[in-house]
């Protein structure tokens, strides 16, 4: 038999009644008055108790099953979910793309892979590169292959200092951290602030290598679901209220894998959240510097003016993503605590790959590599939008105008792992929505990488997509 609650509506009350009744019933669940498994009353009963429309009723628990406080039974109610399993992302295994298990993986030349979204080795500086490692032996000599401070070579961090004005950001030496690569700052980043039990925001959708870390320390994670402009700014205050995180992971510039980009708006007040909820921010600026737009991506640590955010720049897409680094800029609180996990994890990043990345940027050779790979990666988006609009009927997307990756959102009915399947069969590869979200976000969606793919490939092999699409579509019919 359900509940039965006691209490009334307020027809002058500034809030409608639906978040009356979301408010009232949220608030027993917080404080563990509703416990989980509690049955609450039906929708027909709770209407006829409080005398409102069986409309007001459904849009409350619409908000507490949003919340992920409440969790319906076919042909039983509505159920209290129990406080282990509130909003936190699936604990079964992470899905991995294809050649992130090993870096060595390949599937041939006859296929097309949309997956990687590491760039074109025909893009990458190779003269360049010789000549700065020449430099750098005739220079240095046998000192190039010496061990390095944990926070990295100096003349590197100074670099750095001034490569980030470049994007506004202002910071000393002493904040910066030389790491081997993003995947190894967010390790740091959480072996230095997070502890075991620790509310864990991500985005949802989000890179899952980051959301194996934080699991590895315990953490819960919760997932915030993305608009194209950032997170909807009442339900992540509605969370961050209802969990306290101590971190927020986040991609503001060209997210992974949505290619959104969050609002100037939406970018500043989730520094509001922050100071005012005591949490700390980790932005991974993995593609900010690929802007196919005259405006650039101002980084979300632009606008930090109270130390919240914890900012890690990678070289791999834009430098060559076998030299693997990436540096953090850590705000003073931490600092201690991320060199112990920096030397806990490999005492310091290769002296010799820092001394040839300070010397790429002191030289200009990194600006000047950075521009003409947007110029031939714009070439690459273009084309790639060009194709899925004529090739992806039924499809559709929001282009981000940067970035890697598209965020395809599929034709009604077809699911993105049937996809996948059978276009791997006829040599396309694809990421599936599934790696990144379980729900109906990652079922409906694939993402489409076109770092790594020639011109002529993309449209051969969005394609072969559209052509498989079809053949869904037509068995659906049948």
């Amino acid at each position: 038999m359900g509940l039965k609650f006691e209490f009334e509506i307020k027809e002058n009350n500034e809030d409608a009644k639906y978040f009356q009744i979301y408010s009232h019933i949220r608030d027993l669940i917080l404080n563990g008055a509703l416990p989980g498994g509690s049955k609450l009353p039906s929708i027909r009963i709770l209407s006829k108790d409080l005398n409102v429309n069986t409309l007001t009723v459904i849009n409350a628990y619409k908000m507490l099953e949003k919340d992920k406080l409440v969790y319906k039974k076919e042909g039983s109610g509505t159920y209290v979910l129990p406080r282990d399993k509130e909003l936190i992302i699936d604990d079964g295994m992470f899905y991995f793309e294809p050649g992130e298990r090993e870096f060595g993986y390949s599937y041939g030349e006859d296929v097309i892979d949309f997956t990687s979204s590491a760039p074109d080795p025909g893009l990458f500086p190779i003269k360049d590169f010789k000549k700065v490692m020449d430099k750098v032996l005739e220079e240095d000599g046998a000192s190039a292959f010496m061990y390095h401070t944990s926070t990295g070579y100096l003349p590197l961090r100074k670099a750095l200092r001034d490569y980030s004005k470049s994007y506004e950001i202002e910071c000393s030496e002493e904040d910066i951290y030389i790491v081997s690569g993003a995947q190894q700052g967010i390790d740091i980043i959480a072996k230095a602030t997070v502890k075991n039990g620790d509310y864990i925001f991500v985005e949802s959708p989000t890179y899952s290598g980051a959301v194996a870390v934080f699991k590895s320390r315990g953490a819960k994670i919760i997932g915030v679901p993305l608009l194209s402009d950032g997170p909807g700014l009442k339900e992540l205050e509605r969370l961050v209220r209802q969990f306290r995180p101590s971190l927020f992971y986040a991609m503001p510039n060209f997210q992974n894998p949505t290619g959104y980009t969050y609002s100037e708006r939406k970018k500043k007040y989730l520094l509001l959240l922050a100071k005012k909820y005591d949490f700390m921010i980790l932005e991974d600026d993995y593609a900010g510097d690929l802007s196919y737009t005259k405006k650039d991506a101002m980084p979300l640590k632009v606008f930090d003016l109270d130390n919240r955010v914890i900012y890690i720049k990678s070289f791999s897409k834009v430098f060559m993503p076998g030299l693997r680094l990436a540096y953090l800029i850590v705000p003073e609180g931490i600092r201690s605590k991320t060199a112990d996990a920096k030397i806990a994890t490999d005492i310091s990043s290769s002296g010799l790959m820092q001394r040839v990345l300070c010397n790429y940027i002191k030289d200009g050779i990194l600006e000047r590599h950075t521009k003409y790979l947007k110029k031939e990666l714009a070439i690459r988006y273009l084309e790639m939008v060009r194709a899925i609009r004529k090739h992806i009927r039924g499809g559709s997307l929001i282009e981000p105008k940067g970035g890697l990756n598209l965020w395809v959102k599929l034709p009604m009915g077809v699911t993105s792992d049937k996809l996948y399947k059978r276009c791997l069969q006829k040599k396309v590869v694809i990421s599936p929505g599934v790696f990144y979200n379980r729900d109906d976000m990652g079922l409906f969606h694939i993402r489409l990488s076109f770092s790594g793919v020639s011109v002529e490939e993309i449209w051969e092999g969005v394609s072969v997509i559209g052509l498989e699409i079809e053949d869904i579509k037509s068995e659906l019919s049948n």
